[in-house]
């Protein structure tokens, strides 16, 4: 697997805490590759949607503000 951009530990840590119950479901997006956004990993472009890493309790906002950290896009499950 390729490598891209990941959160670094005080990113995590603060992200956590903005985490909610009732969250949108999102993926995290780069050149069409899915992104686990704590170790950077890019999936094999084209794989099946369930078996790519989905977040589930990020709101919007902070889901954006993510992608925006690691200049990504994010694709919300609603």
């Amino acid at each position: 697997m390729e490598h891209y951009s990941c959160l670094t530990a005080k990113q995590i840590e603060y992200y956590c805490k903005q985490m909610i119950n009732h969250g949108v479901p999102c993926r995290f997006m780069f050149d069409g590759r899915n992104l686990n956004i704590v170790d950077g990993f890019l999936i094999k472009k084209g794989i099946n949607v369930m078996y790519q890493m989905v977040y589930w309790h990020f709101s919007k906002e902070t889901a954006k503000e993510i992608a925006k950290e690691l200049d990504c896009q994010v694709i919300f499950s609603e």
